[in-house]
């Protein structure tokens, strides 16, 4: 027998994967694609032959070969909205860009913004607590875009910026929803979001200019801006990156933040458990930022993140041939990957379909392996913040009562931009008293 290692498979070969029940069940077709065909399998998604990866062990061995061989693949409208926003660049320009913004994203500038969030969430649990809200989703994706302009840009609720900010970024996020081929130049939208962008763009300059030392305390803008200030060419700018970072920090986290509320309304001996390690939260606020802090909160986020993957799919373009799970890749080839797809496999968690935080604190599972924010070169340099303004929200909300949804679970999901309820989702605080 040859001791030398079989040749890999052309994509050509791969098994086809039916598309039939995605658009209704697309989390579903995935795991019957991966059940039958194992890591890796070709299916049409969005009418385009795609080669799906899939499994704990096939998204591992994807993002351990993506640097250098894989580049984000977005539509004509993204890059017209987006410019050279982070995941629009590709080789050194996306390094630089991705050295430059990490600093303000994690580590040493995360305790600074713990104040800011909270001013921006009190006023919203409260009025969780006092009325509810008919739509949960609508509230909280009020929320994280308050945060987030908090945050990124120095905005506080109330400020004259802060409403032309808010009907500025809602056009432009609406204009993401434009076909995103050559139909879009007929669609309403796409010329409406394209005109929010220059609003958007002149509003964070005019943000940058007025920034003395840390003028906007508690936010990233002063830190992102020096770290802009002489950045070459190919980094892209900054006021691009803000976009990006922008509609991820209300969008992504909206959707996480949406199902850590579901699944504790869902669980209430997780709520109470969570509730109690939430009230000590108020005394001592920095222990949002400590590592070894709040192990219940990490948990019911971290388990959130494993179930309830924000983004269904992530979809890469090979930039030259490679090896994956035994295929060769050639160059050109659209791979796409979904978190859920890893995080549903039965080999890396046992009862993967159930809500189970404990999985986390047990030491069954590790939170930092989880790929709801992805892996290798592109990993999403957010996480930091997001999962801060997710543990920030849910605390303050616990310290006011256990979540409740008056009329039930959601009974119908969209899972395409992110994954959220379609119809309006009752909500409210019930005291603990």
């Amino acid at each position: 027998m040859s001791d030398q290692p079989a040749a890999p498979t052309s994509v050509a070969l791969l098994p086809q994967h039916p598309a039939d029940g995605f658009t209704a069940d697309p989390l579903g077709v995935l795991q019957e694609g991966h059940r039958r065909h194992g890591p890796v399998f070709r299916m049409p998604v969005d009418g385009v032959d795609t080669v799906l990866v899939g499994t704990w062990a096939g998204l591992g061995e994807l993002f351990a070969a993506e640097r250098g061989r894989l580049d984000v693949l977005n539509t004509p409208l993204v890059h017209d909205l987006f410019g050279r926003a982070l995941f629009n660049l590709t080789a050194d320009g996306h390094g630089e860009a991705r050295r430059r913004l990490r600093p303000a994203l994690s580590g040493r500038a995360l305790p600074g913004y713990v104040p800011s969030l909270l001013d921006v969430i009190g006023p919203a649990t409260e009025q969780w607590a006092l009325h509810g809200t008919a739509d949960l989703h609508g509230q909280v994706r009020e929320l994280t875009g308050a945060m987030s302009a908090r945050v990124l840009l120095g905005i506080t609720p109330g400020e004259t910026d802060a409403a032309q900010f808010a009907a500025a970024f809602e056009e432009f996020v609406a204009a993401t929803g434009a076909p995103p081929g050559p139909a879009r130049y007929a669609d309403r939208r796409y010329w409406a979001g394209r005109s929010a962008r220059r609003e958007l763009h002149a509003l964070f300059a005019r943000r940058a200019a007025q920034l003395c030392g840390d003028a906007a305390g508690g936010s990233a803008l002063a830190g992102l801006v020096a770290a802009f200030a002489d950045a070459p060419h190919e980094a892209g700018p900054l006021a691009d990156h803000l976009l990006a970072l922008l509609i991820a920090a209300r969008e992504t986290t909206a959707s996480l933040l949406i199902w850590c509320l579901v699944e504790l309304a869902g669980n209430r001996q997780d709520a109470e458990y969570a509730a109690a390690e939430a009230r000590t939260v108020a005394a001592d606020p920095d222990r949002l930022v400590a590592r070894d802090a709040l192990p219940a909160l990490r948990s019911v986020l971290a388990e959130t993140l494993r179930l309830h993957a924000p983004n269904l799919l992530s979809i890469r373009k090979a930039v030259c041939p490679f090896t994956l799970a035994g295929h060769r890749i050639e160059a050109g080839t659209r791979v796409a990957y979904s978190p859920s797809a890893g995080h549903f496999d039965p080999e890396a968690f046992l009862r993967p379909g159930q809500f189970r935080p404990g999985r986390f604190l047990s030491g069954q599972a590790s939170a930092s392996r989880l790929w709801a924010f992805g892996g290798g070169a592109h990993a999403c340099l957010g996480r930091p913040l997001a999962e801060l303004m997710v543990l920030a929200v849910m605390a303050a909300a616990l310290q006011r009562g256990i979540p409740h949804l008056p009329a039930g679970p959601p009974a119908r999901i969209s899972f395409r931009p992110a994954k959220a309820p379609i119809d309006p989702l009752p909500f409210a605080l019930e005291s603990l008293s």
